[in-house]
């Protein structure tokens, strides 16, 4: 057993019934609490995919950021238990796993005081405590063969899942990745928080080969850009250069194909425009364009894993369905792409 999961073993509660209809939500599957190792049999019966969620704010927070992160699983479960269960997407070669516990760190995170000289170190430490819980979990999805997607929380997340995924692969040089973002999260190693996830990954030898599409020219710091600059296993895209997703993600491709490694894919809600998120954006790529990148990146890449962190419940304004039903959506096209 894994003492930082919350296993789910229904979404019953949570599902508005119609006479006549099945929702996605009864035809997922689940594991037993008392029966764990029922994990290590899913794949065998056909199983693919695992859904994973990290309800938390904290490397946000020790990012400079808003909190909101860690209330956007909430609204993915609802919408993603009630769509409609059919020929297009019956459900049932999903497990829906549950969630990482964060509630403790979480509260601990947000009694922290700003005006304390410790406070960025003290998230700092907190994030670090929370990669020690999700990696383990994350590798025992891929040991029982099933494709994650996990829903976020931050981006802080994507260091973890990198370092699961590359030692449980045996990919100690690391793996490859392809990530949609406003901003590359390659900043100085100072510490855990959403900016470095990947810039750990790369020095620390989970992350061989990276790739961003279309990063906002004025959200990244020159220095980061000329850290970026020096790696020839790095490399992006600037959202000014990305006038047709599908040419932009050809040229990600390429870069990304030069190596065969396995690739993770990572969409950062804060590349959709105007999509509630840590970092809200007004010049972004439009959800039709977020899920070309999704339905037509998998196609080609059959991921090792689907990561989308940073939506976020802003404040009492933000819509929530938003939140929930694109989260949802982008899922689907994901499971739908899968080769």
């Amino acid at each position: 057993m894994l003492p930082h999961l919350t296993i789910y073993r229904t979404l019953e509660p949570l599902i508005t019934h119609r006479k006549g209809e099945i929702r996605i939500g009864e035809r997922l599957q689940f594991i037993n609490e008392t029966n764990w190792d029922n994990i290590w049999n899913m794949s065998k019966k056909g199983v693919r995919f695992g859904i994973l969620g990290i309800p938390e704010s904290i490397g946000v927070q020790a990012n400079s950021g808003r909190p909101g992160t860690e209330l956007a699983w909430e609204q993915f479960v609802i919408q993603f238990a009630n769509l409609q269960s059919n020929r297009y997407l019956e459900g049932s070669d999903v497990l829906f796993l549950g969630q990482v516990v964060t509630n403790d760190l979480q509260q601990r995170a947000m009694e922290l005081s700003p005006g304390d000289n410790q406070y960025y170190t003290k998230l700092r430490s907190l994030c670090q405590e929370l990669d020690n819980r999700v990696a383990p979990i994350v590798e025992v999805m891929v040991k029982a063969e099933l494709v994650p997607i996990i829903i976020g929380g931050g981006h802080n997340n994507s260091f973890p899942i990198l370092k699961a995924i590359s030692q449980e692969l045996g990919f100690p040089q690391g793996i490859a990745c392809l990530n949609c973002d406003a901003h590359a999260d390659f900043r100085p190693l100072e510490g855990r928080h959403s900016g470095n996830g990947f810039s750990y990954a790369f020095y620390q030898g989970f992350l061989q080969r990276y790739f961003v599409l279309g990063l906002h020219e004025q959200a990244n710091s020159e220095a980061m850009l000329k850290n970026m600059d020096l790696e020839p296993q790095v490399s992006y895209s600037l959202r000014d250069q990305v006038t047709n997703m599908g040419k932009a993600l050809e040229e990600a491709l390429n870069f990304i194909e030069r190596s065969p490694l396995p690739t993770g894919l990572e969409l950062d809600l804060d590349a959709v425009s105007l999509m509630p998120a840590s970092a809200i954006t007004v010049q972004g790529i439009s959800i039709d364009e977020a899920r070309e990148y999704i339905s037509q990146g998998t196609a080609a890449l059959a991921p090792a894993y689907l990561h989308l962190p940073e939506a976020a419940i802003i404040n009492a304004q933000t819509d929530p369905l938003l939140v929930g039903k694109t989260l949802a959506c982008l899922v689907t096209d994901f499971i739908k792409s899968y080769p």
